[in-house]
C-alpha cells in the first residue's frame, strides 16, 4: 500500500482524537504524552488507523507532551490584553489539573497545540508510518 495514503489516513486519524477526547485524556497527553496508532490495511485501497492512549511505545509517543504547560497565546488573552481563562495554578500542582479539567478556553487550547503538533512534526508521523511498513514487510 501506498505510504502517502497511510500517512494522509494517520493525520486525519490523529485530528478526529484531537476533536474528540475528554478533558482527561488531553490532560494525559500533555503531561505525559502517550498516544499510539494501530494501523490495519485492507487490499490496496482501504486504511484503518485508530489512536489511543497507552498503546506500544512508538513515534508518536511524546506527540504533544509538555509536562503539562500550555504555552498562552495571544488568542486566548481576550480583549484589551485581560486573560479569559484566569490565571493557571503553579505548574505540576493538583490544582493545575483541577484548573485544566474545569477550563473550557485551556482545553481548546490544549486541541489546537496538539493539531498544530501533528503538522509541525509530520516528521514523526512519516517514522510511524515507516516503522508499520518495515513491520508489515
Amino acid at each position: 500500500m501506498n505510504q502517502q495514503i497511510i500517512l494522509e489516513s494517520l493525520v486525519r486519524a490523529l485530528e478526529s482524537w484531537v476533536r474528540n477526547a475528554s478533558a482527561v485524556e488531553l490532560w494525559r497527553v500533555h503531561r505525559e504524552g502517550g498516544l499510539g496508532a494501530s494501523i490495519r490495511t485492507e487490499g490496496e485501497s482501504v486504511v484503518h488507523v485508530r489512536i489511543a492512549l497507552d498503546g506500544p511505545p512508538d513515534a508518536l509517543s511524546s506527540l504533544g507532551k509538555t509536562d503539562g504547560r500550555l504555552p498562552m497565546t495571544e488568542a486566548f488573552r481576550g480583549a484589551a490584553g485581560e486573560a479569559g481563562w484566569g490565571t493557571p495554578p503553579p505548574q505540576g500542582s493538583a490544582e493545575r489539573e483541577q484548573w485544566f479539567l474545569s477550563n473550557d478556553v485551556a482545553q481548546e487550547q490544549a486541541r489546537q497545540y496538539l493539531l498544530a503538533e501533528v503538522v509541525a512534526r509530520r516528521d514523526v508521523l512519516v517514522r510511524r508510518v515507516e516503522a508499520w511498513a518495515a513491520a508489515a514487510g
